[in-house]
């Protein structure tokens, strides 16, 4: 590490980052992030391999973060491709321009490397900007196919608070090119033997060792004092500034104040100083090291210098510096605006406002959705605003969050914006800002994106308006979710306006309308249609937004009509415009609805996996209908698995805490599943209410009644949930919009409800096409269980031959179930043969009448098992061996049985 003149240590890590750049001059790319605290030797480590990269022959580009507010998105980017002579590409401001200039940018990465690699270093990352660390895990899939070394350095000490930061190492943690190197302090007799080399004694040079940690940065700077050893380095660091002239110090504080870079031109405008006396002092600062010809030399002495700068002078050197950039270099737009706003109060704050919306601007047209969103805000913050103001501001601000993947936060924006537009009296305005909310269909019941259209189209004049016809697109698709009335008549009133206009923005609201209005069962057949107008849509606009959904309808769908082949290929389509999109929704959709396609196959663990990464897309940042998609799912799974593990505490609060009755419904069929009982029955009254489910959730939420009302009755309930049921007979249990779970054929549940009310005949018949149908679509897990169920309504009705048949079921059950995985259904088709068999012939025996009265007493498995000393396995095979012996299918007839014969 550079001591003084020399370099010192690191041996290792230059050996590493030298075999890193090796492979990346063969064609295999690495990323290396060098990481710990300020003055570590990071950039010094960086420079030492430049300088190896450079004697043989590799180009070497550099970039450094700013931690000015007022640096432009992909400041770093940009610094590298200008060191390399490179453009820096731009695009419009959506998702697709965004993917299209990561990529234009990694094929000027690639074309500069050639013919003998290249090595480019990013300094300073824990001050990069969002969307450059965006870029960089862009960058990082595909490094391993390109003849590039990344060196990023970065400090860990800076991370707390750094969202995006934290965000994009945690993406980068999974890339195989990475390689982590952590720089510790110097050794004692690293120090000593450097120093030494400068005639500093011994022992000086120990306890400035031992009083820096070996930082070398705090090293070089305790070693110039060596005759009055400072307690810290800003002391140190004041000492120096101290012995500068009056004029120099308060221009290096008016410099530092203003940020990293110094600009001669600048400081002379600003302190109202001649260029040459300017000149003069920033030539002092240089020689006591303090500034170089172009900036400090380090962020600590920056700071400990602006820190010296009275607030007063501090405002106004910003004010200054912002009209002088205005009248200079209008184009640096970040810049200025972060100066107006830093020069408040003191500066005008109309001014700032306005800069920083322009800022904004640039930077949603530049894709930085993060930076875009602050700086409405700020705009926002700085100045008094009108109504019309509030509610512009905060309709591109919420824009902005909602790109970027915050739901939950850019719909409270939006919340508020829509207020001041009312406040405003901007019908228009209003209806923008309902449909920045288009396609965020909420069971949960609290976005208001309908609402807020229904109100806009209340004033707004009628006719062919394309606001207007997504506004009622945008209602109808509302209304149809909730099964409100008039959503068909407006949404086929709004497809016929589209159609007319010929507007495709108005032509894909429609469409999305129609879709949402038409997802209950009897609809599927038209939505596979409307899916085609849309990928159509989305292929003659090349718009991969539009197509992400045409894709999703379509997968939908294919599952509830059970042509899962079909389904699998169409998961494939949908990775694509996913993949363009880069936006964190567009890859949860896709995980969510890989998940579904794994579940269906038995491929549990590829489905935990999906899930899993969905889930943490969209924790602490998206809405909790969002979060709750994948925590559903996982509980299916371990219903179907016995993991319980999967579904934590936490996650399960979202239902006990947040979710509507239809969640309690679905959540409750889960417990039944896990065998808690008592739980399952709160939530089962909980999710009975008259509220209706959406409309989407029409079979999912029928099939669960049916379930747990075979379980906890009524027998009417069941019936009811069976009527619902019965005329989709030929489809598969899965949502209208939005498929996240797929549980077989409707068949199966109609074995069930038929089973429950003692139709046993109707009951074998509708498993054995629910087993046929499953096989067909190929879906083991399901037809597994409605083999299960087969067996032992067989075991039932017992007419000659049923036994028999009931056992070779049971047999085949298991064999399968343990093969998938299912451990609950193994063990209870385990339990059910060998009550068939006689293992447990007879009567109930005194253990099992133990067992029956503690079920009827409403005990889980789980009490039972502790009650009586026994694994939870165990108690479950006895409720199982009972059902078996009593010719009962459900706890609640166990309970009856006990009372009529006690």
């Amino acid at each position: 590490m550079e001591l003084g003149r020399g370099f010192v240590g690191r041996a290792g890590e230059l050996d590493l980052l030298r075999a890193g750049l090796a492979d990346a001059r063969a064609g295999h790319g690495r990323l290396v992030l060098v990481v710990g605290e300020p003055g570590i030797g990071k950039t010094s480590l960086a420079r030492e391999l430049a300088r190896h990269a450079a004697d043989t022959g590799v180009p070497v580009g550099w970039g450094r973060a700013s931690d000015d507010e007022g640096s432009p998105p992909y400041w770093v980017f940009r610094q590298l491709a200008r060191s390399l002579e490179r453009p820096f590409p731009t695009g419009d401001a959506n998702a697709e321009a965004r993917f299209q200039a990561f990529e234009a940018f990694a094929d000027g990465l690639r074309e500069a490397a050639a013919p003998h690699g290249l090595l480019a270093v990013l300094d300073d990352l824990q001050w990069a900007d969002a969307a450059s660390l965006a870029l960089l895990v862009h960058l990082a899939r595909d490094l391993d196919r390109a003849p590039v070394l990344i060196v990023a350095t970065y400090r860990d000490t800076e991370t707390t608070g750094r969202e995006a930061l934290t965000t994009a190492l945690a993406a980068l943690a999974r890339e195989p090119v990475l390689t982590r190197i952590r720089l510790a302090g110097l050794t004692e007799a690293e120090v000593v033997d450097r120093l030494g080399r400068d005639g500093i004694p011994a022992e000086v040079a120990t306890l400035v060792s031992r009083r820096s940690g070996g930082n070398p940065f705090f090293v070089n700077e305790l070693a110039r004092f060596g005759d009055a050893l400072p307690d810290g380095v800003v002391d140190t660091v004041r000492a120096r500034l101290a012995r500068l002239g009056e004029p120099c110090r308060r221009l290096v504080a008016t410099a530092a104040v203003l940020g990293r870079d110094v600009d001669p031109a600048a400081l002379a405008e600003i302190t109202g100083r001649p260029a040459a006396d300017v000149l003069t002092d920033l030539d002092e600062a240089a020689e006591a090291g303090i500034v170089t010809a172009r900036s400090f030399t380090h962020d600590l002495i920056r700071e400990s210098a602006a820190a010296d700068l009275p607030t007063a002078a501090r405002l106004t050197a910003h004010a200054r510096m912002a009209a002088w950039l205005e009248r200079r270099d209008p184009a640096r737009t970040s810049e200025i605006a972060h100066h107006w706003l830093e020069s408040l109060p003191v500066g005008d704050a109309a001014i700032a406002a306005d800069r920083a919306e322009r800022a904004g601007d640039q930077a949603l047209s530049q894709l930085a959705w993060e930076r875009a969103a602050e700086l409405y805000r700020r705009a926002l913050d700085a100045a008094p605003a009108s109504a019309a103001d509030r509610a512009r501001l905060g309709h591109h601000e919420g824009v902005a969050h909602l790109r970027g993947g915050e739901i939950e936060r850019g719909s409270q924006v939006l919340e508020l914006a829509a207020g001041a537009a009312r406040e405003a009296n901007d019908p228009a305005l209003l209806g923008e800002i309902a449909l920045a909310m288009e396609g965020l269909s909420d069971p949960w019941g609290s976005f208001n994106g309908a609402k807020i259209a229904r109100e806009a189209l209340a004033e707004l004049p009628p006719g062919d308006d394309p606001l207007r016809a997504r506004l009622l697109a945008l209602h109808a698709g509302e209304a149809g979710f909730l099964g409100g009335d008039h959503a068909e008549t407006a949404s086929a009133e709004a497809l016929a306006i589209a159609d007319r206009l010929g507007d495709p923005d108005v032509l894909c609201s429609a469409l999305r309308a129609r879709q949402m209005v038409r997802s209950a069962p009897d609809g599927v057949h038209e939505r596979l249609a409307l899916a085609d107008r849309m990928i159509a849509l989305g292929e003659d606009r090349d718009d991969a937004d539009v197509l992400l959904w045409g894709h999703l309808w379509r997968f939908d769908a294919l599952l509830m009509l059970g042509r899962f082949g079909e389904a699998e290929t169409e998961l494939g389509a949908l990775r694509l415009p996913a993949e363009r999109l880069r936006r964190p929704l567009a890859r949860w959709h896709h995980l969510r609805s890989s998940a579904t396609i794994a579940i269906a196959r038995g491929r549990f663990d590829d489905a935990v996996e999906a899930l899993q990464q969905s889930f943490a897309l969209v924790a602490d940042r998206a809405h909790m209908s969002l979060q709750g998609v994948p925590i559903t799912v996982l509980a299916a799974v371990v219903g179907l698995t016995g993991r319980t593990s999967l579904v934590t505490p936490a996650m399960e609060s979202i239902f006990t805490e947040h979710a509507p009755p239809f969640v309690a419904l679905l959540h409750s069929a889960w417990l039944l599943q896990i065998g808690d009982r008592v739980r399952s029955a709160e939530f089962y009254r909980r999710g009975s209410g008259p509220q209706p489910a959406p409309v989407p959730a029409t079979l999912p939420v029928a099939a669960a009644a049916v379930e747990l009302g075979v379980e906890f009755g009524p027998p009417e309930a069941v019936e009811r949930a069976a009527a619902v049921l019965r005329p989709h007979a030929g489809l598969f249990v899965t949502g209208g919009a939005g498929s996240i779970l797929v549980t077989g054929s409707v068949r199966r549940y109609l074995a069930l409800a038929a089973a429950s009310a003692g139709r046993l005949d109707e009951a074998v018949r509708e498993s054995r096409l629910a087993i046929a149908a499953n096989d067909e679509a190929g879906t083991p897990p399901y037809a597994t269980l409605a083999r299960f169920e087969l067996a032992k309504t067989l075991a039932r009705r017992a007419r000659p031959g049923d036994v028999a048949e009931a056992l070779g079921l049971a047999a085949s059950v298991s064999a399968t179930a343990a093969q998938l995985g299912m451990a609950p259904v193994r063990d209870a088709a385990d339990a059910l043969a060998a009550a068939l068999r006689g293992d447990t012939p007879g009567p109930l025996t005194r253990r099992e009448r133990e067992v029956a009265a503690h079920v009827a007493d409403g005990l889980t498995n789980k009490q039972i098992a502790a009650l009586l000393h026994i694994s939870e396995r165990t108690a479950e095979s006895h409720v199982q061996h009972i059902l078996t012996k009593l010719g009962r299918t459900n706890r609640a007839q166990i309970a009856t049985w006990v009372t009529t014969h006690t």
